[in-house]
């Protein structure tokens, strides 16, 4: 306890797919601020296979920043001496490839689907899956083959409530059993088996001589309830067993810090997890996206259980790919000039063979906006399933659950010239619901605070209430159903000062009423019998809201947002929302 009181300084390193971002955080007068901030690219790949080559880089730009020296005879000084080196020095890292997991079980709606959704939560690609619903008879050699000709890094095996099927489940892990003996023991996969747990000493006496293999709970215990957390658990220490303490150059950063190494999106999942603390409002939960180069994170916390789900596309890698399977007109119906597909994969081509670079045309940031609405509305569909919500639940069918604050990470919709930009962009994306303050990450310091809350929370706490967050707005997003243009909801805003302003909301469109960065406003909300704002049909009330660069926005476009199916229509639509919230 006695280090902890003498750690003034601590650099962050966030070693992204494409970008490393550093991140010098300084106790100055009371609290904990970021007092410089650096980047630089991204070296895990060739030509330099050496992710400290990239930090190097980036700590040189640092101290010509700062005027101090951090890097001398040959790493980063710890403990900090005079003006020469930093008090601690952690690493997070992104820029390594997934696991390569196979996943087997048996009834695929059942426990299948919770074997999806375990891996979706760490950085992992499920390579095969193996299922025996279906075979009157195991294909127990197929299975096998498919295991050898692989090779996976890990075999996720689940099925069976918990003193359920038995037979079904042991066919399978004979099968795995098989396929790992067939091969090299450096080449073996771990095997991870979250199934019936009544079978738990069988399939450990069938594997444990061949390979490795970690028990947990099962991921489905019962036909109607999920436990996912001990199988992620699982997935994520073997991903930072094989994945980051092998990652190139990592010796060299592990030598220089001396402390964990963390996941991104384990990082930023803790400052989602603080956010939902600090408000301490059980009726809602919190939500945080971070849109990445490679993946998208996001992150939830409802009743205090924390929730990962990791998509594995983000703005940038792999693009051609996700169009090759969803469409391009998934895509093109968010950009609001006419364009062909030809030329959408042409540049999409481009920015997976320069990830680095930003949308330099209209055009350009147009596309990447329609990428991050996807790849936020993916990402919502893969977690959104694993969340048990509780009071958070919306009345309506098929709406989000309310989440307040929602706060947002990652440059593909940080970076955007102008906030109501990123807004519009969120709000296509995630279709939030309810009263919700939209906090964007604008430094990328998130999984940055994440990371130091594992060494001294009391500055990762300061850190974050010192405006490392900026507000975009408060957004009140109507649920409910009503005819084009009919009034669904009124609001009187009281301004600090005693100002008043009253207005009305409109079914259809986006409204947005001034409420500056910092400022706060009390409003009475009243909405139409057939609309919630999440207080219940018909039902309103006071409450205070705070102010951002945008403002004080209403999205009473209803839910889902319905986007119309004639083209020079649909594009005038998207022209209309954009200029409503100043894009």
């Amino acid at each position: 306890m006695e280090e902890a009181h003498i750690i003034d300084s601590i650099l962050v390193v966030d070693c992204g797919t494409v970008i490393t971002k550093l991140l010098l955080l300084e106790h100055v007068g009371d609290s904990y601020q970021f007092v410089a901030q650096a980047e630089a690219q991204t070296t895990g790949k060739p030509p330099w296979n050496d992710l400290s080559i990239g930090v190097v880089h980036g700590v040189q730009e640092l101290e010509s920043i700062i005027g101090r020296t951090l890097y001398a005879r040959g790493g980063i000084t710890v403990p900090r001496t005079g003006r020469e080196g930093v008090d601690a020095f952690v690493v997070i890292l992104s820029a390594v490839q997934p696991l390569r997991v196979v996943l087997a079980g048996l009834v695929r709606e059942m426990s299948l689907e919770s074997g999806r959704r375990a891996v979706n939560g760490t950085y992992a690609t499920i390579e095969a899956t193996l299922s025996r619903e279906g075979n009157l008879r195991a294909p127990q050699e197929m299975w096998a083959r498919t295991v050898r000709d692989l090779m996976p890094d890990a075999v996720l095996l689940v099925g069976g409530v918990d003193g359920g099927a038995r037979r079904p489940v042991l066919e399978l892990a004979e099968a795995v059993a098989l396929a790992t003996s067939m091969l090299d023991e450096e080449q073996r996969p771990t095997v991870i088996y979250a199934g019936n747990r009544t079978l738990r000493s069988q399939v450990t006496k069938l594997l444990g001589d061949i390979t490795h293999v970690v028990t947990t709970d099962n991921v489905r215990p019962t036909a109607d309830s999920e436990h996912l957390g001990p199988a992620q658990s699982a997935l994520e220490e073997l991903y930072i067993e094989k994945r980051l303490r092998t990652a190139p150059g990592i010796e060299r950063l592990s030598d220089w810090s001396r402390l964990p190494l963390f996941p991104v999106a384990t990082a930023f999942s803790h400052v989602v997890d603080f956010l939902w603390h600090r408000e301490g409002n059980a009726d809602r939960g919190v939500l945080g996206v971070d849109v990445g180069a490679a993946t998208t994170t996001m992150a939830a916390t409802f009743q205090g259980r924390s929730y990962v789900s990791i998509y594995e596309h983000g703005v940038a890698n792999g693009l051609i790919d996700w169009v090759e399977t969803h469409g391009a007109d998934r895509i093109l119906r968010w950009i609001p000039a006419e364009m062909d597909r030809e030329t959408l994969l042409a540049m999409l081509y481009n920015t997976e063979l320069l990830p680095s670079t930003i949308p330099q045309t209209s055009q350009e940031l147009s596309i990447e906006l329609a990428v991050v609405r996807e790849m936020l509305r993916s990402a919502v569909s893969t977690a959104w399933p694993t969340w048990d919500v509780g009071k958070a639940a919306m009345q309506a069918t098929g709406a989000m659950p309310r989440t307040d604050p929602i706060l947002i990470s990652g440059g593909g919709i940080v970076l955007t010239p102008r906030p109501g930009q990123s807004l519009l962009a969120i709000l296509d994306g995630l279709q939030p619901v309810g009263i919700s303050t939209l906090l964007l990450d604008s430094s990328h310091a998130a999984p940055a605070i994440g990371a130091v809350a594992g060494i001294k929370p009391l500055a990762a706490a300061s850190a974050l209430e010192s405006g490392t967050l900026v507000s975009l707005g408060t957004v009140i997003s109507p649920v409910g159903q009503a005819r084009p243009g009919e009034v669904v909801m009124r609001m009187r805003i009281t301004y600090e000062g005693g100002r008043e302003l009253n207005v009305e909301a409109r079914y259809g469109e986006i409204e947005v009423w001034p409420l500056l960065e910092g400022q706060r406003a009390t409003l009475e909300i009243h909405p139409s019998r057939h609309i919630d704002i999440g207080m219940g049909l018909g039902q309103g009330g006071r409450v205070e809201v705070l102010g951002g660069l945008v403002g004080l926005v209403v999205d009473a476009r209803g839910r889902p947002v319905n986007l119309p199916s004639n083209p020079d229509r649909r594009r005038r639509t998207l022209n209309r929302w954009i200029l409503d919230v100043g894009g």
